[in-house]
């Protein structure tokens, strides 16, 4: 039921009074009310109860003290009191202290019509009350269900991508439509479902279609993944104070750079990162970058720009860097290897099946794809049948 939302009178607010606070039946010393004829009366809890003639006593459950107010109260009509009916009284709803005439007070009270349809509400408040229970019960089991599989998707997704292992390779169908090779992450889901009981049901329940085994729910929980290891990150990096940064791009499949060149483009890229991540560069303490011009310029790099914005953010060459370049250099001062053969050519093979080698271009092998291995491959087979091939025409 939302909140505000009405049923039988009651609204959620009451209704959470009901499950949460115990009705107001006190036994204690209650005070006593003096009248003008020097008569003094007071609260008993006497009337907690009634007696019908067959000697039975029976507790008003209805009946209410309050301690605080030294009154009498109704709590089913104060929640369930149909207030637009035309004989409305809210002398039980507000408040009775009359204890010369509670007696009568409350047997009225308790046979009039607004009292016994209130009555009404609340019991069939109550058993909807009931309903509801039962249904938040299947809900949570439904909502563990599908966390418990969420888990195992989790961690099956940690697991390949920690060992930087594709997901998804080249995902063939057989005449049936049937996948022959679903790749590394389905064929995980389908060897835990042989000794889990939850994966098991998720692959065999044929009534539930949503299995959240696509592609589209493993990239979202990689997405999700990410972005929270991302905030736990910040949030270490908020609590340590300071941080550096290390900054570098790399080319997309078509050789090109993802960022465009210029200190400028460099600076914003690296402003916006930090404004999105919830951090404050004033806090920056440290820069590492490469040795390119646009880079660790000394007058206008990014490296100088920053510099301007944080004079602590002091600029250091990249180790990383610096080390590749001593072994570009020390490669260099080797003839065999400096050549323009391909240098894992000539390091394996030597230089005269380098020169072979080097004559003959391979394709691109996809890092999330293994069939390209296959076809890059089979490119090479094909040029040299090719070259076989025109070699005996010429002959």
């Amino acid at each position: 039921m939302a909140y505000g939302q009405t049923w039988g009178g009651v609204t959620e607010f009451k209704g959470t009074c009901i499950q949460l606070y115990p009705s107001d039946r006190p036994d204690t010393d209650f005070p006593y009310k003096i009248y003008e004829d020097g008569k003094s009366f007071r609260f008993s809890t006497f009337f907690y109860t009634i007696k019908l003639k067959s000697g039975i006593n029976v507790p008003r459950f209805w009946l209410c003290y309050s301690v605080g107010w030294n009154v009498a109260y109704c709590e089913t009509c104060w929640l369930f009191a149909n207030r637009q009916y035309a004989y409305y009284q809210d002398s039980w709803v507000n408040r009775i202290n009359d204890w010369r005439h509670i007696s009568s007070k409350i047997d009225k009270h308790e046979s009039s019509v607004q009292h016994i349809d209130a009555r009404k509400n609340r019991s069939n408040w109550e058993k909807n009350l009931t309903i509801d229970k039962n249904v938040e019960h299947q809900y949570t089991i439904e909502i563990n269900y599908w966390r418990n599989v969420l888990k195992r998707i989790i961690k099956i997704i940690l697991s390949l991508t920690a060992g930087n292992t594709a997901l998804r390779g080249h995902e063939h169908k057989d005449n049936q439509g049937k996948l022959s090779s679903p790749g590394n992450f389905l064929q995980l889901v389908y060897l835990l479902a042989e000794f889990d009981p939850i994966m098991s049901e998720l692959l065999n329940d044929e009534k539930n279609k949503n299995k959240y085994l696509s592609w589209k729910i493993q990239n979202e929980l990689i997405d999700i993944l990410a972005s929270s290891t991302r905030n736990l990150l910040c949030e270490d990096i908020k609590r340590s104070k300071w941080f550096s940064i290390n900054m570098d791009s790399t080319l997309d499949i078509t050789k090109t750079d993802q960022v465009k060149h210029g200190a400028k483009n460099y600076e914003q890229l690296t402003t916006n990162v930090i404004l999105e991540l919830g951090l404050d560069i004033n806090m920056c303490r440290g820069q590492g970058y490469d040795g390119a011009a646009v880079i660790n310029g000394f007058y206008s790099g990014l490296q100088k720009r920053i510099k301007d914005k944080v004079p602590t953010a002091s600029y250091i060459h990249c180790c990383a860097h610096n080390l590749n370049l001593v072994v570009s250099d020390a490669v260099k001062s080797n003839q065999k290897v400096h050549s323009r053969a391909p240098r894992w050519a000539t390091l394996a093979f030597g230089e005269g099946n380098a020169n072979k080698i080097k004559q003959t271009v391979l394709k691109k092998v996809c890092s999330t794809r293994w069939e390209s291995r296959h076809v890059s491959v089979y490119a090479l087979k094909c040029k040299k049948r090719r070259k076989k091939y025109c070699k005996y025409s010429k002959k």
